[in-house]
């Protein structure tokens, strides 16, 4: 009895027409199931919509082209044939719906470039004014700080706006008053220099992080449009099959 089920496990199987034409189908129905998916992803990112919004069209492009590999991987495993395949009428227009479809989805993928490239600037312009912006508000403080320094040797005003400077530090009462006038100045000149220090650093790893993202999106954007356009060019034999039939 052992020896029978060893025999059994050694024996070698072919693969017949039929096991290879349902094999396929399990790949079509893989495919038909990733494109439903990439529809109901894409009509979630879009909903509800924020046009004029450079921050969530840059979004919206960076799902699109994180999710290329579903449509992409769905339209070929729905391609896939063999020399005996049989591909009926019903599915031939299926299939030239699906040959469009890729064109249309290369076509929107390359209309993202021009978008993208576009809110990337704008978003980093946005992100420079502000940090500017918040630049010149601290500087303007601490502006009208050093003019009231310079108009007063009042020691309670000076010790106030020494805890202005540095909250946490105690209370400078055996200071002379023009020795802490004098600290205090170089201090608002040692913070207007770290804070034009910091917002140069912040700018410029913020322009690194735009530009790899940018690079990252757009790129994706342009290959992804690549792509497509290619695989509706691949597939013009089903736009053709009834005029070759003829």
């Amino acid at each position: 009895m052992k020896s029978n089920k060893q025999e059994l496990y050694q024996k070698s199987f072919e693969i017949t027409d039929l096991i290879e034409k349902r094999s396929f189908g399990v790949l079509r129905l893989l495919g038909y199931t990733l494109l439903l998916f990439t529809f109901i992803d894409y009509i979630a990112i879009l909903v509800p919509p924020r046009l004029t919004n450079p921050d969530w069209e840059l979004k919206v492009i960076s799902m699109f082209v994180d999710r290329i590999w579903s449509p992409l991987l769905g339209l070929t495993f729905i391609f896939l044939f063999t020399e005996k395949s049989l591909i009926y009428p019903r599915e031939i227009k299926i299939l030239k719906i699906l040959s469009w479809a890729a064109f249309f989805l290369g076509l929107l993928y390359l209309l993202m470039l021009p978008l993208g490239i576009n809110n990337s600037l704008t978003i980093y312009r946005n992100f420079n004014n502000q940090v500017t912006n918040k630049v010149a508000q601290r500087t303007e403080q601490l502006q009208k700080i050093n003019e009231q320094l310079k108009s007063t040797n009042n020691p309670e005003q000076l010790r106030r706006v020494a805890q202005i400077l540095n909250p946490q530090s105690q209370k400078e009462n055996n200071t002379p008053p023009e020795e802490l006038k004098n600290k205090l100045s170089q201090q608002i000149e040692q913070v207007v220099q770290n804070v034009e220090a910091s917002a140069k650093a912040t700018k410029k790893q913020q322009a690194m992080r735009w530009i790899k993202e940018s690079v990252r999106i757009n790129l994706g954007a342009f290959l992804g449009g690549a792509c497509f356009i290619t695989f509706w060019n691949l597939t013009r034999w089903v736009r053709i099959i009834d005029k070759n039939a003829n």
